[in-house]
C-alpha cells in the first residue's frame, strides 16, 4: 500500500494492481496506462503536464500529443504486439526486455503528415535527462514503431555508456556536417548520430533481407540505403579525430566494421543511386549554408 499527500491534499491511497503498477477507487487518481503489461512493464504516458516544456523539442516540432481517447490507446497496444516480431526479427528485442525501455510519451505527428502508411513521417526523441523514455508520435505501422524504438534507444544507450566511460574529449563547438541535420553539429551529436543511423541502417537491412511483402521491404531497402550511407559519409572524420579516448577508439572500430560487414548484403543498385544522391545533395546544401 502507498499513500499519496501533500500540503491541502487528502491522502490519496495506492494498491498494486497486479499488472506491475498501481490503483486506486479515488476518482482524483488517473492511473498511468500501458502499452505492454508483464515482467517488462512499458508505460504510454500522456498523462504528465512537464513531458514536453523543453523548448528545444518545440524547435524540432515535438509537441505534447494530450490526453489519448481509449482508441488511440488500443492503436498504439496494437501497434506494439505487431511492433515486437520486427524487433525480434532484427535482434533487437534486448532493447525491450532489458528494461532499457521504462515508458513512451505520445507526440504529435510532424505539420502537414496525414498517411497512415508504413514509413509516413514521424517525430521521436529521446532526453539525456530522462533515460528510459522515449517521445514518439502514433506510429505508422509496426516496422516504423520498432525503427523508432532501435534509433532512440540507442541514443539512450550511448548517452548512458558516455556518462558512465568518456568517450572523447571534443568542447560543444557545432562544425561538423551530419546528413541526417540542416544545422552544424557539435563532435558528441554526430557520434550519437551515426551510432544511431548505423542501428537503423542494421535494423533495415535485416527487415529486407526477411520474408516480407513487397511494399515493406521496398521501404526497408531505401531505408538502410539512406542510413548506411549517411554514416559512410561521415565515418572518416570520426574515425581520424584526436580527440577520442581509448573507449572512444573501441567504439568507433567496431561501428566501422559492422558498417564494412553491411556491404556483404548490398541493396539493390536503384536504392543505393538514390541514398548516394541524397547525401551528397545534403552535403552540397550544407556547404552553402555554412561556408563562408
Amino acid at each position: 500500500m502507498l499513500t499519496v499527500s501533500g500540503p491541502g491534499i487528502a491522502p490519496v491511497v495506492l494498491r498494486p494492481d497486479g499488472r506491475g503498477g498501481w490503483g486506486s477507487p479515488d476518482p482524483r487518481w488517473r492511473p498511468a496506462h500501458a502499452l505492454a503489461d508483464g515482467p517488462v512493464r512499458v508505460v504510454l504516458d500522456d498523462g504528465d503536464p512537464y513531458r514536453a516544456v523543453d523548448n528545444d523539442l518545440r524547435r524540432h516540432g515535438l509537441f505534447a500529443f494530450g490526453t489519448l481517447t481509449s482508441g488511440q490507446r488500443d492503436h498504439w497496444r496494437a501497434t506494439w504486439r505487431a511492433a515486437l516480431p520486427m524487433l525480434a526479427l532484427a535482434g533487437q528485442c534486448p532493447l525491450v526486455e532489458s528494461g532499457l525501455l521504462g515508458c513512451v510519451v505520445p507526440m504529435t505527428r510532424p505539420p502537414g503528415v496525414t498517411g497512415r502508411a508504413e514509413g509516413a513521417a514521424h517525430s521521436s526523441g529521446t532526453r539525456r535527462e530522462a533515460f528510459g523514455a522515449v517521445l514518439a508520435s502514433a506510429p505508422s505501422g509496426p516496422a516504423t514503431l520498432a525503427a523508432t524504438l532501435v534509433h532512440e534507444l540507442h541514443h539512450a544507450k550511448l548517452s548512458a555508456v558516455s556518462d558512465l566511460t568518456p568517450l572523447h574529449t571534443a568542447g560543444p563547438p557545432r562544425r561538423y556536417w551530419a546528413p541526417w541535420r540542416p544545422d552544424a553539429r557539435p563532435f558528441d551529436g554526430l557520434l550519437q548520430g551515426a551510432y544511431a543511423h548505423l542501428a537503423l541502417a542494421d535494423y533495415w537491412q535485416r527487415v529486407a533481407l526477411a520474408p516480407v511483402d513487397a511494399e515493406l521491404r521496398d521501404l526497408a531497402w531505401a531505408e538502410h540505403a539512406r542510413c548506411r550511407e549517411q554514416v559512410g559519409a561521415i565515418l572518416p572524420t570520426l574515425t581520424g579525430s584526436r580527440q577520442l579516448t581509448f573507449a572512444g577508439r573501441v567504439l568507433l572500430t567496431e561501428l566501422a566494421a559492422l558498417h564494412a560487414r553491411m556491404k556483404a548484403d548490398p541493396p539493390p543498385a536503384r536504392y543505393l543511386a538514390r541514398a548516394t544522391a541524397y547525401v551528397e545533395t545534403a552535403r552540397l546544401t550544407w556547404r552553402r549554408q555554412h561556408t563562408r
